[in-house]
């Protein structure tokens, strides 16, 4: 882990020193709703949240299009919804947690529609995925009990947002990851994290 992160680190600092232009460095934070498709029966989405540090490096000289890396530490995952057969059944009716935190690494470009100083944008790109932990709950005669999480995940994200004068901005955005998340998942199809992200972001040069 250590190393990942000291790689992006060596990789911002290579685009800030390749740049005439300034380098913006802010802090984001934001409420998630996130999910594992098809991971169980009966599925729950998880309100979690994610914060974290995040950059503005120009790509042109009209202040416009933007490369904006970010690292953000995600509380996501989900509930694993338990209803007894019968009424009588054991355990009763319970939203079981399935939560898993991550350290994700996002590497969007953005577009501004104008180069006004409040204007709404729009961003997309890849992102990466590190598990940091998991707190899944395991109880007697509900399914799943044998599911195994991957350490890895990464996908793309999409977004949309409105900045104010270039220092405060409100974003929704919208991550799928693209690897298999759950090894023996109830149904044994492919799970995948699916993350919708409601943000705001100051920055602070």
């Amino acid at each position: 882990m250590k190393k990942q992160i000291a790689l992006f680190s060596l990789f911002l600092f290579l685009i800030s020193n390749a740049t005439d232009a300034q380098v913006r460095f802010g802090a984001r934070g934001s409420l998630s709703i996130s999910n594992q498709t098809k991971a169980h029966s009966i599925s729950k989405s998880r309100t979690g949240y994610q914060v974290g540090v995040i950059g503005l490096i120009p790509l042109d000289y009209n202040d416009k299009w933007y490369f904006s890396p970010e690292v953000n530490y995600s509380a996501q995952g989900e509930f694993n919804v338990h209803e007894p057969k019968k009424a009588n059944d054991y355990p009763e009716k319970k939203d079981i947690k399935t939560f898993t935190n991550f350290l994700n690494i996002p590497l969007l470009v953005r577009n501004y529609f104008s180069s006004s100083e409040s204007e709404f944008f729009v961003e997309g790109g890849p992102y990466i995925g590190f598990k940091l932990g998991e707190d899944v709950e395991r109880i007697e005669n509900t399914e799943p009990f044998d599911e195994e999480f991957k350490s890895f995940d990464f996908g793309l994200g999409l977004g949309i947002g409105y900045s104010l004068n270039r220092q405060l901005e409100a974003s929704v955005r919208y991550f799928y990851g693209f690897p298999d998340q759950i090894k023996y998942d109830a149904s044994n199809d492919k799970n995948h994290n699916s993350i919708l992200n409601f943000g705001v972001s100051y920055f602070f040069n």
